[in-house]
């Protein structure tokens, strides 16, 4: 049962967790895109971007 959302946070809440999730996909592309990026911090920033794209997923339901 979603929530009411009189004060509106809920609403901006998922809207900061939309720009949050393009930030770090737009991080993690150009991670991806070094060549020289250490390979322990490109999986670190794949992991936070996989996790953040689960909580998005969460939050809609």
């Amino acid at each position: 049962m979603r929530r009411r959302d009189e004060d509106g946070i809920v609403s901006e809440a998922g809207l900061l967790l939309a720009e949050i999730q393009s930030d770090v996909e737009q991080l993690n592309r150009r991670a991806q895109s070094v060549p020289q990026m250490p390979d322990s911090l490109r999986q670190g920033i794949a992991a936070l971007a996989d996790k953040i794209d689960a909580l998005c997923d969460l939050s809609r339901r």
